[in-house]
């Protein structure tokens, strides 16, 4: 899936506009990228990944 196919289905599942979608897609990568740049070696940047997904994969779960 690529970024515009996410921007799509995150607009359709959550009925705001792409445009909107996208610019909040894009800070969040910045936020992202920007915290793993900063991470201190590479298992800091894969314990956030890590942290990211299971903090994602709960709230679905949770539904």
């Amino acid at each position: 899936m690529n970024k515009a196919e996410v921007v799509l289905k995150v607009s359709e599942k959550s009925g705001i506009d792409e445009d909107d979608c996208r610019k909040v897609l894009d800070a969040f990568e910045e936020v992202v990228s920007n915290h793993l740049s900063d991470s201190k070696g590479v298992g800091a940047a894969f314990e956030t990944v890590y942290k990211m997904m299971s903090f994602i994969k709960n709230k679905k779960d949770n539904k």
